[in-house]
């Protein structure tokens, strides 16, 4: 079953439970055409999944992938919200195949995936350095929606300036409340910075209680290069005293 509902903000809240079938999508595409043909413009999407999506039928995928074609050039941001650890893979899989911009925001951050909807820019976040700790550590706070961009003008500068000074370096990375969520870019060149730096890290601790980003930082955890260490938020003077050590 499909729940969607369309706001005065220019919002088109989708919620659903159970098995999705082909009148699900059918209302979806009605709700949404009507709406356009009425107010001529186009809503912004959030999708609220507080379960993993699942169909009734090979039909009813079809229908869904219809429904997708149809409007994803159309629609210009889409907003994910829930805490599987599955979901912080959508923003990665779909900048693929849909030309909407697609963030994903965690339970908590329902009110923010609100306002990054119904705003006109990206509102992009940023890595605070954290001051305090010696010349071989980067220490940073994510803050915000974290793009490639933050990447290329603050963390990829911070590793290479410390790496002409110093053979390994370690890493601290907190990430609390003040962290929305992160795109398909950032996380490309998340990655391609680690490539890059792969035998460089001597140490990396990631401090945090958010639950999805803690399953995949543990499931992430064999392939990180030097040594690696979870910590909740309540241990951060405690992982800070490791990554000085």
């Amino acid at each position: 079953m499909i729940e969607i509902t369309i706001t005065d903000a220019n919002i088109a809240e989708v919620e659903f439970d159970g098995a999705l079938g082909s009148e699900d999508f059918a209302k979806v595409r009605a709700t949404i055409d009507g709406y356009i043909n009425e107010h001529d413009r186009v809503p912004n999407i959030l999708i609220h999944m507080r379960t993993m999506v699942s169909w009734e039928s090979p039909k009813a995928l079809q229908d869904h992938f219809k429904l997708v074609r149809d409007h994803h050039r159309l629609v210009k941001k889409l907003a994910v919200v829930g805490d599987n650890p599955l979901l912080g893979f959508v923003p990665e899989i779909a900048d693929h195949f849909v030309a909407a911009k697609i963030r994903r925001f965690p339970e908590a951050r329902l009110a923010d995936a609100r306002a990054w909807l119904e705003s006109e820019g990206d509102e992009p976040g940023e890595f605070e350095v954290l001051e305090g700790f010696p010349d071989d550590v980067v220490a940073v706070q994510l803050k915000g929606i974290i793009t490639g961009k933050a990447y290329s003008d603050k963390l990829v500068p911070l590793v290479d300036a410390k790496l002409e000074k110093h053979d390994r370096i370690k890493c601290l990375i907190v990430v609390d409340e003040e962290f929305i969520s992160y795109t398909a870019e950032a996380a490309w060149d998340d990655m391609l910075l680690g490539i890059r730096h792969w035998s460089k890290f001597e140490r990396i601790g990631v401090v945090t209680d958010i639950r999805w980003l803690r399953i995949s930082m543990r499931v992430a955890a064999p392939l990180i290069p030097g040594e690696f260490k979870l910590f909740d938020l309540a241990e951060l003077e405690e992982a800070k005293g490791w990554i000085k050590r």
